[in-house]
């Protein structure tokens, strides 16, 4: 647990001086997987060495270190926890500085950095020249941002070496420059065991981070996570999915899910020819006149049970098989009966009124779907319609992609179960609820993992259970700034979680993150939604909902709509989503948009029969405020919802 990181021996030699490092691998396919990281490693052996600088042996410790993909939101969030939370004295960044069109590492570098020094650059770039002209073609940025150290060095291990070791006898003084007295930059044995370490860290903190916790006083006053769009962390959501493994089911067990392979029919349909009308199969040779009537074939009948020869006709129904030698079908409305059965019961001669043509009114064998045709391309989604198609065409199993498994977990101290004897100031829990609800009418069937108090053990607990059953959990409330919100941090530290963004432009729903993590060897997806239960039903609808669904292989869109205005609003400076009843009328093909009420996080009725969220777009100096009759993009959400 935290605490017990505070129990560590704090014993350091007076004459050894450690700086801290943070190491970050930016590779699209060292993060995938496909490759292994090579610089990485060689960086660490090459910071751990020990040195000689002004007297004193200066040995570097690693205490964070991870591999991301060329996505600057993901490097600049990586950047600015690092230095900003866990006060790293230097990172060094590898990869990503090319001219490829995903090197976009100095991009993401020069966003956070406060100030620049190009001296390393330039340091770096003369020991490249002199290996070899293509260093010219590097393009690394470095700089400082708050008392850290950031430096771009080249992805290939060789190149890392040379612009390292160019480097190196300067590093230990800058960092004395940049924390401005030598003895910050020795750490103890405590800080540096217990610092964050993405792929190797114990299950413990560092002093500082431990401090954050437990102490009031020493938390943060400001987010460190970068703010990014709502189109951006969904960009990253996307990225980060790994479709799940596909399985076969039963047709009928088969509604709601995706098809993973092109599926082709098994039969033709019709498979024989058969009558689009209740009528009388016929020779068009015959043209109008009187037939004598040899007897009816219905539908479900062998065909060829009647054979037509000329002068005669068969009385077929809708549906049902007819004489191999018929040409025509003429309906019961273009004939007249002429003679009945002595019992009048059945037909013995009727008379054409009309000169039939060849194939009227008959459907050849295939004429529907061939056997062989493509039916449903892979990715299809099987609704009522598809369910018939396939059903018709003969296909009785299916391959579909798995759906996720799904938890639902509240924090926090003030709530209780509904159902329970209200208790002094507690507040029952809504959020679970309404998300579990919401999971389901999208065909989710999500596991209760109840409510986490905001205690450390307490919520270590909750995760480890969930991840032991669910691919996906959704968690509300312990993300804002407050001095009991500790989820980001025991996934950081404990699960060893990579939070892929903590803050998002949005209201409500700022402090939405979103991080994944490995467990028992397999990956886990966590949304962590705000705890207030408007937050966390719109942020549900926007993240949650399109998480699952690309994890089973859907990638429909949301209905986006345009809608008209019935009241004003005031622009926020963050883009909004408002809750709305869109409705529709006769007279105008624009739907009109009904404010549900006061729209503050908290207030849970504003979510009441709300069929649209309004995507109100941030304050600009431009444009303030909407006004009754503006034109506004709305999202289609709930039950009713379909994509497209």
């Amino acid at each position: 647990m935290f605490s017990n990181c505070l129990k560590k021996d704090k014993v350091i030699a007076s004459n050894m001086a450690s700086i801290t490092f943070g190491i970050l691998t930016v590779s699209d396919t060292c993060a995938s997987g496909d490759k292994d990281d090579t610089s990485g490693p060689e960086l660490e052996r090459l910071v751990t060495t020990e040195q000689s600088h002004d007297g004193r042996l200066i040995k570097g410790q690693v205490i964070c270190k991870t591999v991301v993909p060329d996505d600057e939101f993901q490097i600049m969030a990586t950047l600015t926890r690092w230095s900003d939370v866990f006060k790293v004295n230097v990172i060094l960044t590898t990869g990503g500085t090319g001219f490829a069109l995903r090197d976009i590492t100095p991009e993401a570098t020069e966003k956070v950095l406060e100030k620049k020094a190009p001296g390393l650059s330039t340091a770096m770039l003369m020991a490249s020249l002199k290996a070899t002209p293509m260093g010219m073609l590097s393009r690394s940025v470095c700089g400082i941002r708050k008392k850290t150290l950031i430096i771009n060095l080249p992805g290939s291990t060789k190149a890392v070496k040379e612009c390292y070791e160019a480097i190196a006898g300067v590093i230990s003084h800058a960092v004395d420059l940049i924390l401005e007295e030598k003895s910050k930059i020795i750490k103890t044995h405590e800080q540096i065991q217990g610092a964050h370490q993405h792929h190797r860290c114990s299950h413990q903190h560092s002093a500082v981070s431990a401090a954050r916790i437990t102490s009031v006083a020493d938390r943060l006053r400001e987010s460190p996570y970068t703010m990014i769009s709502v189109d951006a962390a969904l960009e990253i959501i996307n990225k980060s999915l790994q479709i799940l493994d596909a399985e076969i089911l039963e047709v009928w067990d088969a509604y709601g899910r995706v098809i993973t392979d092109d599926i082709y029919s098994y039969c033709d349909l019709p498979p024989f020819r058969a009558s689009i009308k209740d009528g009388y199969a016929v020779f068009t040779s015959d043209g109008k006149g009187r037939r004598h009537v040899l007897g009816g074939t219905e539908a479900g009948q062998t065909p060829g049970s009647l054979h037509l020869v000329p002068g005669t006709c068969v009385r077929v129904n809708t549906g049902a098989p007819i004489p191999e030698e018929a040409t025509a079908v003429v309906q019961v409305e273009d004939t007249m009966l002429i003679e009945s059965s002595t019992d009048g019961m059945e037909e013995k001669e009727i008379e054409i009124l009309i000169e039939p043509k060849d194939g009227l009114d008959i459907r050849p064998i295939g004429s529907d779907i061939e056997k062989g045709t493509l039916i449903l391309k892979a990715q299809t989604k099987i609704g009522a319609a598809e369910m018939g198609i396939l059903s018709a065409c003969g296909c009785t199993k299916v391959r579909v992609t798995k759906l996720p498994t799904v938890g639902v977990l509240s924090t926090g101290n003030e709530l209780q179960q509904a159902g329970e004897p209200p208790k002094p100031g507690h507040v029952y829990d809504s959020n679970k609820i309404t998300l579990m609800m919401m999971l389901r009418e999208n065909g989710y069937s999500p596991r209760d993992f109840g409510i986490a108090i905001d205690e450390e053990n307490a919520m270590i607990s909750a995760l480890k259970d969930a991840f032991q059953e669910v691919d996906v959990l959704l968690t509300s409330g312990s993300v804002s700034m407050g001095d009991k919100d500790m989820l980001k941090p025991i996934l950081e530290h404990v699960f060893k979680a990579t939070i892929h963004f903590g803050r998002v432009n949005m209201k409500p729903g700022k402090p939405t993150t979103y991080a994944t993590c490995e467990y028992n060897k397999t990956k886990k997806y966590i949304l962590c939604l705000p705890g207030n239960p408007v937050s966390a039903t719109v942020t549900a609808q926007l993240f949650a909902l399109p998480l699952l669904k690309r994890l089973s292989g859907d990638f429909s869109k949301p209905v986006v709509v345009i809608a008209k205005l019935l009241s004003s609003y005031k622009l926020d400076p963050r883009p909004e989503y408002a809750r709305a009843i869109l409705e529709w009328s006769n007279d105008d093909p624009i739907p009109r948009a009904y404010s549900t009420g006061n729209q503050i996080s908290s207030k849970l009725l504003s979510c009441k029969n709300s069929n649209a969220l309004l995507m109100l777009p941030g304050w600009t100096k431009e444009k303030s405020e909407l006004n009754k009759g503006d034109l506004i993009k709305a999202r289609l959400i709930g039950f009713n919802q379909n994509s497209v």
